[in-house]
């Protein structure tokens, strides 16, 4: 496995991570919000932002790795 494959499975490991965080503060959040209190739901899922931004970051980083390895690829001589 190349070292840019090694990233990539890297980046995705963090996601997938990172998202099963947000899904259990976005149940946490509904939670709230099904028991009436959606001023504590809204607080709750407020604690999303950062890491869906990381989740965005991730991704981007991920695919700009897979395209500097698609074009070492197409560039290397054979």
């Amino acid at each position: 496995m190349s070292a840019a494959g090694l990233s990539i499975m890297g980046c995705l490991t963090e996601i997938s991570a990172r998202l099963t965080d947000a899904a259990a503060i976005a149940k946490g959040a509904v939670a709230c919000a099904e028991s009436g209190s959606e001023r504590e739901a809204v607080r709750i899922a407020m604690d999303l932002d950062e890491l869906l931004h990381q989740v965005g970051t991730l991704h981007g980083a991920m695919g700009l790795l897979g395209r500097m390895g698609r074009e070492t690829e197409r560039t290397a001589p054979a």
